[in-house]
């Protein structure tokens, strides 16, 4: 039975798993319509009422197909079904963030065949200059964003307004402590758990910045986001990746720690148990894009927490890194 957790201050109730944008947007793996109908049909029955999409999942293919789904079932479009999306801001949209911020939620409207979303979010990396990484922006860029975001919230066009908590971590954690913000989405898997205590000395992985003791002192919701580490955790990659990209090495990592499917529990589900042992993760969205992975997910939230012994196993293995260092240009 679906399990709800409070979302911060904003005071909603959301489903502990809820449903990412990436699957049900032809992102993650091939999928067909039919399925992605399906998928979201199920998360419906199971009493999942958390929807986190977003433009770039597919051209707007998430957001369209949540839309129709919605409107197929009216019983499903009360208050009680909270819809999530972001915007992106792309290099030609510096030139007037708070225009492409505003442009941005009108198209996701009119996508997602709603009159108002509950929350809007900025889905750029921030770091301390523009194209660092892919999408990143400056914090001064993303204040100006998250400034926009208010402004539709008072205009009623969003209820909340958060960011993606994704970049350099002195940057996010800046944008975190001045914005105002009601949510925030954080990093957080089996691989990498440096949004809840810092890495070990000489770690090459990503440092996200402890977000989490961050959030949780002032009240701002938290999305688990990558619980899954873009299915590297997993049975296998469902798609074709570099062989030096993330997800191809933290699926090498992910094979340290077969051993939590000793007594038949997947992977998979013990990854999404992971993050939710978390108190101030109210909600992981797993980019599922069948009714198959989405039921594996929900199947997590019976499980029990890790034994200790199964944890002072992976805090053994996370002192190497699980075995395979990141290169310096391999961030996310």
């Amino acid at each position: 039975m679906m399990r709800y957790r409070k979302l911060g201050r904003t005071g909603l109730m959301v489903s502990e798993i809820g449903l990412g944008g990436g699957g049900i947007g032809h992102v993650w793996g091939e999928t067909t319509d039919e399925e992605i109908g399906e998928t979201i049909a199920l998360a419906m029955r199971e009493g999942i009422n958390f929807y986190d999409v977003a433009p770039s999942y597919g051209n707007g293919a998430a957001e369209r197909n949540l839309g129709r789904a919605l409107l197929e079932a009216p019983e499903h479009r009360g208050e009680h079904m909270l819809v999530a999306t972001k915007v992106s801001l792309s290099e030609e949209d510096l030139a007037d963030i708070p225009a492409a911020v505003e442009r941005g939620i009108h198209e996701s409207l009119e996508r997602l065949r709603r009159e108002r979303v509950d929350v809007f979010q900025l889905h750029n990396t921030i770091t301390p200059e523009r194209g660092l990484y892919r999408r990143s922006v400056t914090v001064a860029d993303a204040m100006l964003a998250v400034d926009t975001l208010h402004r539709l919230k008072q205009d009623g066009l969003t209820r909340f307004v958060g960011i993606t908590g994704m970049g350099i971590a002195s940057s996010v954690r800046e944008i975190v402590q001045t914005g105002d913000l009601d949510t925030v989405q954080c990093y957080y898997n089996l691989l990498n758990d440096s949004n809840a205590r810092t890495l070990p000395h000489g770690s090459s992985l990503h440092d996200h910045g402890q977000l989490l003791s961050l959030a949780a002192e002032l009240g701002i919701g938290v999305i688990g986001i990558r619980n899954l580490a873009a299915g590297s955790l997993t049975d296998s990659i469902d798609r074709q990746v570099e062989d030096d990209s993330l997800v191809a090495l933290d699926y090498r990592r992910a094979e340290s720690l077969r051993f939590l499917e000793e007594e038949g529990t997947p992977l998979s589900q013990w990854a999404a148990r992971h993050a939710l042992e978390q108190a101030t993760i109210s909600t992981v969205v797993p980019g599922v894009k069948n009714a198959a992975e989405l039921s594996d997910q929900i199947a997590a939230v019976d499980l029990p927490a890790l034994s200790d012994e199964q944890v002072a196993r992976i805090d053994g293995l996370r002192e190497t890194d699980f075995g395979v260092r990141q290169p310096v240009d391999v961030v996310l």
